[in-house]
C-alpha cells in the first residue's frame, strides 16, 4: 500500500539544524549504525537506537531499541508512543523534530534533500560544520567534527587538515602492518 505521509524530520544539535530528512516508508531507523536511515555517529547514540513505525494507514510509532542512552519524546523517556506532528525526539545532544505531511500537500516541488541522496550518511557542508561549532561553542578550537566527537566525517570524506580521508590512512597503515607481518614471515 502506498503511504498517504510524508514523514520530515529536522535533525538539530542545540536548536541549529543540521539537516532536514524526508521519509515516504513506513520504517525510519536511527543511530550510531552506518546503514541506518539516520546515522548519529557519537558514542552517546546507540547502533540501534530508535526506529519510527507506521502501520497501514496507522499513526506513527517511535521506539526505542533497547538503547543504553534511552528515547526521549517532548523530555520524557519513552519505550513505545505515538508520534504527533511537531513532536520533538532527543537522543543524546540530538533533536529530531517530526513534522507529519499529507502526501497530496507535498506534491508541489520541494527542495529539500531525502536521505536516500546520501546513502543514510549525515552529511555536512562547510557552513553546516561552521554553525555546528559556533552553536558547540567551538569556534576558538579548530578540530574537526571527529575529533570534537560529534561526528565523524562520512567514509571516504576529506580530512580538512591533513588533505586525506581518515579511511584512506587506516587502510594504508593496515597496508604497512600487512607488509611488516608479510616480510617478518619470510625472513623468519
Amino acid at each position: 500500500m502506498r503511504n498517504d505521509q510524508i514523514l520530515k524530520i529536522e535533525l538539530a544539535i542545540k536548536d541549529n539544524i543540521l539537516k532536514t530528512y524526508t521519509f515516504t516508508q513506513d520504517v525510519v531507523e536511527i543511530g550510531r549504525i552506518p546503514t541506518a536511515d539516520i546515522f548519529l555517529d557519537n558514542t552517546g547514540i546507540s547502533r540501534r537506537h530508535t526506529r519510527i513505525e507506521r502501520s497501514i494507514g496507522g499513526p506513527y510509532i517511535v521506539k526505542d531499541m533497547g538503547s543504553t542512552n534511552g528515547t526521549f519524546l517532548n523530555d520524557l523517556q519513552v519505550n513505545e508512543t505515538t508520534l504527533k506532528n511537531n513532536d520533538v525526539i532527543n537522543l543524546g545532544k540530538f533533536s529530531l523534530r517530526v513534522i507529519i505531511e499529507s502526501a497530496e500537500k507535498s506534491k508541489a516541488p520541494v527542495s529539500a534533500v531525502s536521505a536516500e541522496d546520501f546513502d543514510g550518511t549525515t552529511v555536512l557542508s562547510a557552513e553546516q560544520m561552521a554553525r555546528l561549532r559556533e552553536g558547540l561553542g567551538n569556534n576558538s578550537q579548530k578540530a574537526s567534527p571527529q575529533r570534537a566527537g560529534v561526528f565523524a566525517a562520512p567514509s571516504g570524506a576529506a580530512d580538512q587538515e591533513s588533505g586525506m580521508s581518515v579511511s584512506r590512512m587506516v587502510l594504508i597503515g593496515g597496508i604497512i602492518a600487512a607488509a611488516i607481518i608479510i616480510i617478518f614471515l619470510i625472513i623468519k
